[in-house]
């Protein structure tokens, strides 16, 4: 059975496979292993990569690119007077990919595995698997791109914290991993899916047409497209030069404009404060410090801007390390990936953890403002997948049949203020004399993937629903995968150790005095809310363990009767105590 990796980017994509205990990347036809994420219609017939890039310029209007930014959502794009969504223009990309790969192996391939950005929401990510049922193809995992970045850095058996910078064409991506003995932690996640290295291109755009008394808004799609790809050219030229210049002719007319990095940071600023941002809230969420983090690593082919390097070797009070492989690192990563699922002998023993990167939540009656619901967070951001969480909730009247069930992203005080996932209905017999009540459970998988269920309490029907590219929660069949997560989740937060430590506080809180007995109270508490805190972070929870139980070791031995002077103490042979 082979199974390719597949970074599908929002500006490249790359292919790779694992064989012979390493990573192969896939070159495609042109012999290139970068194939630039683009769809152009030819003579009625679909092209991509390379052929279609070069007639973004010369055939715009039957064109398309950087349609990954609106997958999950309903943007189409025309192409040839003819609709089609992002998972569908994807599907050509992935498409022209598994051929490559066949091609260059003379062997099928049976299962795709996609990386995706860390900050995909549930719509968006259910639209990346729907690109294998368009073609037919088995995509049944999908991996965050820091964390495949993250196995492809990480070293066996060294013990490192670091911030890993995911910059790619069109997202960033932001994680805190913690890699110690056979584990690679993902402690927390930020990101931005619509900040990327074409977003510089666009603020050099904007610039090359002030300099030129021109308004990029109102210029027809082939000269904006033949500007953005000179002032990506030249962005590419100042990490190896001091200064490039954008040179253009349209309408018989010249155009120039000089680009250095002073330029360029004054520039595109606020971009670089928007990547500070997304590094900041990724950090204080981890509950790393700044002296607790070994490095950031940069990722992604944006990453090579000197103007950014710069920038974050100034802001951080971290060093700022560069990959030799930026553009492949997440699919190389990916590679690895596949020999851990397939048990390879080398790696089968590597162990990832991933986190749910938004809050999940579901709106409920406002009784101080019935027409603005609140928002009720049954999985909070960054706990560790797969997850399963549960609520008990009852309806809001007596005599309710029907109960709407809206499934949010985001832990906003009011559910409008969160980005709306879906929503169903479900039905509870009428009851005049008391209200009805229903679990709700949210079951979140290891590809992030979303499932709902409602179980009403008087009847015990049960409810099972997924996520879906629209408005309405699509409604699926109990399935073993299902109770897969809900068992893994179990095992996940059970944790003998954490109940051990605190059954032990409380035997001890009895045989103490008062005073010791308010600490040892104040412990238990501090203790059972930083192992909630925490609950992400496995390395800092086997740290905390290790410090409480020393503290309660001290705390047994200063009760130790045997220990008080009044008693003589025996001597060993060499004339020492014998404790």
């Amino acid at each position: 059975m082979t199974i390719l990796g597949v970074d599908l980017g929002t500006t490249n994509s790359l292919a790779v496979v694992y064989k012979e205990g390493k990573p192969v990347l896939i070159p495609n036809a042109y012999g290139e292993y970068v194939t630039p994420s683009a769809v152009s219609i030819l003579d009625g017939k679909i092209v991509v990569g390379k052929l279609a890039k070069e007639r973004l310029i010369t055939h715009p209007e039957c064109s398309a690119s950087l349609f990954k930014r609106n997958m999950g959502t309903d943007v189409t794009y025309t192409l040839d007077k003819k609709e089609y969504d992002s998972a569908t223009l994807s599907s050509f990309i992935l498409k022209q990919l598994i051929e490559d790969a066949q091609n260059y192996l003379h062997e099928s391939i049976d299962e795709v595995v996609i990386s995706v950005p860390a900050y995909f929401n549930a719509r968006q990510r259910q639209d990346t698997k729907r690109i294998g049922e368009l073609l037919g193809i088995k995509v049944e995992r999908l991996i965050n791109e820091p964390s495949a970045a993250a196995i492809a850095c990480h070293m066996d058996d060294e013990y490192e914290t670091f911030v890993m910078f995911d910059f790619g064409g069109g997202t960033l991506d932001v994680s805190v991993v913690d890699c110690f003995e056979n584990v690679i932690s993902i402690n927390a996640i930020s990101g931005n899916n619509h900040l990327g290295g074409t977003d510089f291109d666009r603020a050099m755009a904007e610039y090359f047409c002030f300099k030129n008394g021109l308004n990029y808004n109102i210029l027809d799609l082939s000269f904006q497209q033949s500007i953005l790809r000179a002032c990506e050219k030249a962005k590419i030229k100042l990490s190896t030069q001091s200064v490039a210049e954008v040179s253009l002719v349209h309408l018989n007319k010249n155009y120039n404009c000089i680009f250095d990095e002073n330029v360029l940071f004054n520039t595109t600023h606020s971009l670089l404060e928007s990547c500070k941002n997304v590094i900041g809230k990724a950090v204080k969420d981890s509950g790393f410090s700044a002296s607790e983090l070994d490095s950031l690593i940069l990722v992604g082919g944006s990453s090579k801007m000197p103007v950014l390097q710069h920038y974050l070797s100034d802001a951080l009070n971290i060093p700022v390390l560069k990959e030799e492989n930026m553009d492949s690192l997440v699919a190389l990563g990916l590679g690895k990936y596949i020999g851990i699922k397939q048990r390879d002998e080398n790696i089968k023993d590597v162990v990832v953890t991933d986190i749910c990167p938004f809050s999940l939540s579901t709106s409920t009656y406002n009784e101080q403002n019935p027409g603005l619901e609140l928002s009720t967070v049954l999985i909070p951001k960054n706990s560790v997948l797969p997850t399963s969480k549960k609520m008990t909730l009852r309806t809001v009247h007596k005599g309710q049949t029907k109960v709407n069930i809206s499934v949010f992203q985001g832990q906003a005080m009011y559910a409008k203020e969160n980005l709306f996932l879906g929503q169903a209905f479900i039905h509870v017999p009428r009851n005049m004399h008391d209200y009805e009540s229903f679990d709700l459970i949210y079951s979140y998988d290891i590809n992030s993937m979303l499932y709902v269920e409602a179980i009403v309490h008087s009847t015990q029907e049960h409810y099972i629903f997924r996520v879906s590219k629209g408005d309405v929660l699509e409604k699926v069949d109990a399935s073993v995968r299902l109770d897969s997560i809900k068992e893994v989740s179990l095992a996940l937060y059970q944790n003998n150790e954490v109940d051990a430590l605190l059954a032990r506080i409380e035997r001890i809180y009895q045989e103490v005095d008062e005073e010791t007995q308010d600490y040892l109270m104040r412990l238990h508490s501090e203790f059972t809310k930083d192992m909630e805190t925490l609950i992400n972070n496995i390395q800092k929870r086997k740290r905390l363990i290790n410090q409480v139980s020393q503290i309660l070791n001290q705390i047994e031995e200063s009760q130790n009767v045997d220990s008080l002077d009044i008693f003589s103490q025996e001597e060993d042979e060499e004339g020492e105590y014998l404790a």
